[in-house]
Protein backbone atom coordinates (compact mmCIF):
# COMPACT_ATOMS: atom_id res chain seq x y z
CA UNK A 1 0.00 0.00 0.00
CA UNK A 2 1.30 3.25 -0.97
CA UNK A 3 0.16 6.59 -0.07
CA UNK A 4 -1.34 7.62 -3.28
CA UNK A 5 -3.87 4.65 -2.95
CA UNK A 6 -5.54 6.39 0.08
CA UNK A 7 -5.14 9.46 -1.53
CA UNK A 8 -7.58 7.83 -4.60
CA UNK A 9 -9.53 6.48 -2.26
CA UNK A 10 -10.52 9.59 -0.20
CA UNK A 11 -11.29 11.50 -3.49
CA UNK A 12 -13.75 8.67 -4.47
CA UNK A 13 -15.06 8.43 -1.05
CA UNK A 14 -15.71 12.45 -0.95
CA UNK A 15 -17.19 12.89 -4.69
CA UNK A 16 -18.95 9.27 -4.47
CA UNK A 17 -18.41 9.62 -8.12
CA UNK A 18 -15.50 7.78 -9.83
CA UNK A 19 -15.54 10.57 -12.78
CA UNK A 20 -15.47 13.56 -10.31
CA UNK A 21 -13.00 11.99 -8.38
CA UNK A 22 -10.80 11.11 -11.53
CA UNK A 23 -11.37 14.55 -12.18
CA UNK A 24 -10.01 15.94 -9.48
CA UNK A 25 -7.35 14.14 -8.94
CA UNK A 26 -6.53 14.97 -13.16
CA UNK A 27 -6.34 11.87 -14.03
CA UNK A 28 -8.70 9.18 -16.10
CA UNK A 29 -11.35 7.27 -14.72
CA UNK A 30 -9.77 3.66 -16.05
CA UNK A 31 -6.62 4.16 -13.90
CA UNK A 32 -8.24 5.44 -11.04
CA UNK A 33 -10.65 2.64 -10.66
CA UNK A 34 -7.68 0.02 -10.97
CA UNK A 35 -5.72 1.67 -7.93
CA UNK A 36 -9.17 1.45 -6.04
CA UNK A 37 -9.12 -2.31 -6.51
CA UNK A 38 -5.49 -3.03 -5.66
CA UNK A 39 -5.94 -1.19 -2.56
CA UNK A 40 -8.98 -3.41 -2.28
CA UNK A 41 -7.24 -6.51 -3.18
CA UNK A 42 -3.93 -5.32 -0.59
CA UNK A 43 -6.91 -4.67 2.14
CA UNK A 44 -8.93 -8.37 1.05
CA UNK A 45 -11.74 -5.65 1.62
CA UNK A 46 -14.50 -3.73 -1.05
CA UNK A 47 -14.59 -0.62 -0.10
CA UNK A 48 -17.28 0.60 -2.14
CA UNK A 49 -20.82 -0.62 -3.36
CA UNK A 50 -20.49 0.03 -6.97
CA UNK A 51 -23.65 -0.24 -9.25
CA UNK A 52 -24.71 2.10 -12.38
CA UNK A 53 -27.03 4.22 -10.60
CA UNK A 54 -24.50 5.35 -7.94
CA UNK A 55 -20.90 4.47 -5.94
CA UNK A 56 -21.32 4.43 -1.61
CA UNK A 57 -19.01 3.61 0.90
CA UNK A 58 -19.31 0.09 2.16
CA UNK A 59 -18.74 -0.92 5.73
CA UNK A 60 -14.94 -1.45 5.36
CA UNK A 61 -14.79 1.67 3.53
CA UNK A 62 -16.61 3.41 6.63
CA UNK A 63 -13.90 2.02 8.76
CA UNK A 64 -11.19 3.21 6.85
CA UNK A 65 -12.24 6.33 5.81
CA UNK A 66 -11.27 8.14 9.25
CA UNK A 67 -7.88 6.28 9.54
CA UNK A 68 -7.27 7.40 5.56
CA UNK A 69 -8.05 11.00 6.54
CA UNK A 70 -5.57 10.92 9.80
CA UNK A 71 -2.59 9.18 7.69
CA UNK A 72 -2.68 11.37 4.97
CA UNK A 73 -3.18 14.16 7.07
CA UNK A 74 -0.07 13.35 9.06
CA UNK A 75 1.60 12.74 6.12
CA UNK A 76 1.03 16.00 4.59
CA UNK A 77 2.21 18.06 7.61
CA UNK A 78 5.24 16.46 8.15
CA UNK A 79 7.08 18.99 5.63
CA UNK A 80 5.52 21.68 8.05
CA UNK A 81 6.57 20.38 11.27
CA UNK A 82 10.10 19.90 10.31
CA UNK A 83 10.37 23.06 8.52
CA UNK A 84 9.13 25.05 11.82
CA UNK A 85 11.14 22.95 14.43
CA UNK A 86 13.31 25.82 15.94
CA UNK A 87 16.66 26.54 14.06
CA UNK A 88 17.99 29.18 16.16
CA UNK A 89 21.68 29.10 17.02
CA UNK A 90 22.61 28.39 20.58
CA UNK A 91 24.51 30.45 21.84
CA UNK A 92 26.05 30.15 25.45
CA UNK A 93 26.56 33.82 27.30
CA UNK A 94 28.82 34.52 30.82
CA UNK A 95 27.88 37.57 32.83
CA UNK A 96 29.56 38.10 36.70
CA UNK A 97 27.88 38.92 39.23
CA UNK A 98 28.12 42.82 39.29
CA UNK A 99 26.71 44.81 36.49
CA UNK A 100 26.27 47.98 36.28
CA UNK A 101 22.44 48.79 36.19
CA UNK A 102 22.25 50.34 32.72
CA UNK A 103 24.58 47.91 30.81
CA UNK A 104 22.37 45.29 32.85
CA UNK A 105 19.05 46.15 31.15
CA UNK A 106 20.69 47.02 28.25
CA UNK A 107 22.03 43.79 27.96
CA UNK A 108 19.16 42.05 28.37
CA UNK A 109 17.21 44.48 25.95
CA UNK A 110 19.78 43.58 23.33
CA UNK A 111 19.20 39.52 24.10
CA UNK A 112 15.97 39.49 23.69
CA UNK A 113 16.81 41.23 20.29
CA UNK A 114 17.99 37.99 19.36
CA UNK A 115 15.53 35.63 20.10
CA UNK A 116 14.76 35.58 16.26
CA UNK A 117 17.94 33.65 14.90
CA UNK A 118 19.62 32.93 18.56
CA UNK A 119 19.06 30.58 21.58
CA UNK A 120 21.15 32.46 24.19
CA UNK A 121 21.68 30.40 27.43
CA UNK A 122 22.57 32.80 30.32
CA UNK A 123 25.18 31.41 32.96
CA UNK A 124 27.07 33.50 36.16
CA UNK A 125 30.56 32.83 36.00
CA UNK A 126 33.95 34.43 37.93
CA UNK A 127 35.30 36.84 35.44
CA UNK A 128 38.38 34.83 36.27
CA UNK A 129 37.32 31.62 35.04
CA UNK A 130 35.61 32.42 31.53
CA UNK A 131 38.74 32.74 29.78
CA UNK A 132 39.36 29.32 29.64
CA UNK A 133 35.42 28.65 29.21
CA UNK A 134 36.30 30.07 26.37
CA UNK A 135 39.12 28.49 25.43
CA UNK A 136 37.67 25.29 26.22
CA UNK A 137 34.72 26.30 24.32
CA UNK A 138 32.38 26.04 27.23
CA UNK A 139 31.07 29.33 26.63
CA UNK A 140 30.55 31.74 23.39
CA UNK A 141 31.00 34.65 24.58
CA UNK A 142 31.33 36.65 27.88
CA UNK A 143 30.81 39.83 29.83
CA UNK A 144 34.10 39.76 31.55
CA UNK A 145 35.77 42.06 33.76
CA UNK A 146 38.91 40.62 33.18
CA UNK A 147 40.18 41.42 29.47
CA UNK A 148 42.64 39.32 27.84
CA UNK A 149 45.94 38.78 26.10
CA UNK A 150 45.49 35.52 24.52
CA UNK A 151 45.87 36.03 20.37
CA UNK A 152 42.78 33.63 20.67
CA UNK A 153 40.57 35.86 22.00
CA UNK A 154 38.88 38.95 20.90
CA UNK A 155 38.41 41.70 23.57
CA UNK A 156 36.29 45.00 23.59
CA UNK A 157 35.49 47.49 26.38
CA UNK A 158 31.93 47.80 26.86
CA UNK A 159 32.34 50.53 29.82
CA UNK A 160 34.49 52.03 32.65
CA UNK A 161 32.72 52.19 35.91
CA UNK A 162 34.76 53.95 38.70
CA UNK A 163 35.17 52.49 42.06
CA UNK A 164 34.23 54.32 45.38
CA UNK A 165 34.54 53.18 49.18
CA UNK A 166 31.61 50.89 50.98
CA UNK A 167 31.81 51.87 54.13
CA UNK A 168 29.76 52.07 57.71
CA UNK A 169 27.20 54.95 56.93
CA UNK A 170 27.99 56.41 60.44
CA UNK A 171 31.81 56.83 59.30
CA UNK A 172 31.19 60.35 57.96
CA UNK A 173 27.83 61.60 58.26
CA UNK A 174 26.76 64.33 55.53
CA UNK A 175 29.91 63.44 53.56
CA UNK A 176 29.10 63.31 49.65
CA UNK A 177 32.98 61.85 48.96
CA UNK A 178 36.28 60.95 49.99
CA UNK A 179 39.86 61.49 49.60
CA UNK A 180 42.47 58.78 50.32
CA UNK A 181 43.79 60.85 53.16
CA UNK A 182 39.97 60.34 54.70
CA UNK A 183 40.71 56.13 55.04
CA UNK A 184 44.58 56.93 56.66
CA UNK A 185 44.15 54.59 59.41
CA UNK A 186 41.19 52.49 58.25
CA UNK A 187 41.33 48.51 57.43
CA UNK A 188 41.13 47.70 53.38
CA UNK A 189 38.76 44.89 53.30
CA UNK A 190 39.26 42.92 50.59
CA UNK A 191 36.34 40.51 48.78
CA UNK A 192 36.74 37.71 47.21
CA UNK A 193 39.40 36.51 44.11
CA UNK A 194 36.43 36.90 41.56
CA UNK A 195 35.35 40.35 43.26
CA UNK A 196 38.43 42.29 44.39
CA UNK A 197 40.29 42.46 40.96
CA UNK A 198 42.87 45.05 41.33
CA UNK A 199 45.97 43.10 41.62
CA UNK A 200 47.99 46.25 42.92
CA UNK A 201 45.30 48.43 44.32
CA UNK A 202 46.28 47.30 48.11
CA UNK A 203 49.47 48.23 47.46
CA UNK A 204 48.24 51.72 46.46
CA UNK A 205 46.46 52.01 49.18
CA UNK A 206 49.13 50.79 51.55
CA UNK A 207 51.16 53.85 50.71
CA UNK A 208 48.54 56.26 51.34
CA UNK A 209 48.01 54.78 55.44
CA UNK A 210 45.25 52.21 54.63
CA UNK A 211 45.95 49.43 56.63
CA UNK A 212 45.77 46.18 54.38
CA UNK A 213 45.26 43.37 56.58
CA UNK A 214 44.96 39.78 54.23
CA UNK A 215 43.20 38.41 57.00
CA UNK A 216 39.98 40.96 56.60
CA UNK A 217 38.04 39.12 53.70
CA UNK A 218 34.29 38.80 52.83
CA UNK A 219 33.18 36.14 50.32
CA UNK A 220 29.21 38.05 50.12
CA UNK A 221 27.41 41.10 50.86
CA UNK A 222 26.22 39.56 54.02
CA UNK A 223 29.83 39.11 55.52
CA UNK A 224 30.95 42.67 54.02
CA UNK A 225 28.01 44.33 56.30
CA UNK A 226 29.25 42.66 59.21
CA UNK A 227 32.95 43.39 58.69
CA UNK A 228 31.96 47.04 58.32
CA UNK A 229 29.97 47.14 61.52
CA UNK A 230 32.51 45.87 63.68
CA UNK A 231 36.05 47.10 61.72
CA UNK A 232 36.79 50.66 60.91
CA UNK A 233 37.20 49.03 57.87
CA UNK A 234 36.14 49.85 53.94
CA UNK A 235 36.24 47.83 51.24
CA UNK A 236 35.67 49.31 47.00
CA UNK A 237 32.87 48.51 44.86
CA UNK A 238 31.49 50.20 42.11
CA UNK A 239 29.87 53.10 43.02
CA UNK A 240 26.34 52.06 40.20
CA UNK A 241 26.64 48.17 41.04
CA UNK A 242 23.75 46.35 41.90
CA UNK A 243 25.10 44.87 44.84
CA UNK A 244 26.02 48.36 46.19
CA UNK A 245 22.49 49.34 45.54
CA UNK A 246 21.40 46.50 47.43
CA UNK A 247 23.24 46.92 50.50
CA UNK A 248 21.78 47.67 54.22
CA UNK A 249 20.75 50.92 54.44
CA UNK A 250 23.42 51.22 57.49
CA UNK A 251 26.22 51.14 54.87
CA UNK A 252 26.78 53.73 51.81
CA UNK A 253 29.20 54.23 49.08
CA UNK A 254 31.10 57.39 48.50
CA UNK A 255 33.32 58.41 45.70
CA UNK A 256 37.06 58.77 47.10
CA UNK A 257 38.20 61.47 44.49
CA UNK A 258 41.85 61.40 44.64
CA UNK A 259 41.68 56.99 44.08
CA UNK A 260 40.72 56.63 40.09
CA UNK A 261 40.25 53.18 40.55
CA UNK A 262 37.61 51.90 37.97
CA UNK A 263 36.05 48.70 37.11
CA UNK A 264 36.56 47.71 33.32
CA UNK A 265 33.79 45.01 31.73
CA UNK A 266 34.46 43.62 28.46
CA UNK A 267 33.00 41.66 26.13
CA UNK A 268 35.00 38.74 25.38
CA UNK A 269 34.61 35.81 22.55
CA UNK A 270 36.48 33.66 20.22
CA UNK A 271 38.20 34.91 17.51
CA UNK A 272 37.88 31.82 15.36
CA UNK A 273 33.93 31.75 15.72
CA UNK A 274 32.80 34.24 12.77
CA UNK A 275 28.99 32.83 13.19
CA UNK A 276 29.17 34.59 16.68
CA UNK A 277 29.89 38.21 14.32
CA UNK A 278 26.68 38.88 14.40
CA UNK A 279 25.59 38.35 18.39
CA UNK A 280 28.62 40.73 19.01
CA UNK A 281 27.50 43.33 16.93
CA UNK A 282 24.16 43.07 18.84
CA UNK A 283 25.86 43.48 22.21
CA UNK A 284 28.65 45.64 22.25
CA UNK A 285 25.59 48.59 21.80
CA UNK A 286 24.59 47.36 24.43
CA UNK A 287 27.16 49.16 26.27
CA UNK A 288 27.05 51.80 29.11
CA UNK A 289 26.68 55.43 27.02
CA UNK A 290 29.13 56.77 30.11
Amino acid sequence: MEMHHLRYFLAVARELNFTRAARSLNMSVPPLSRRIRDLERELGETLFDRSTHHTRLSSAGHALLPLAESVVSNFDAIPGLVGARDRRCDVRLAVPDVLNPTHRRNLSESIRSLEEHYRVTIRQLPSLDMQSALLSSSLDVAVSHVGTSDERLAALVLYREPLGAVVDSGRFPGRTSLTLADLRGFTYIQGPRHWDLGSHRADRLAAHGVVVDKDAQFTDTSGLLVLLRSTKGFSLAPLESATVLALDPESTILPVDDLGATLTTYLLWRNADIWIDPVVDVLRHARDPR
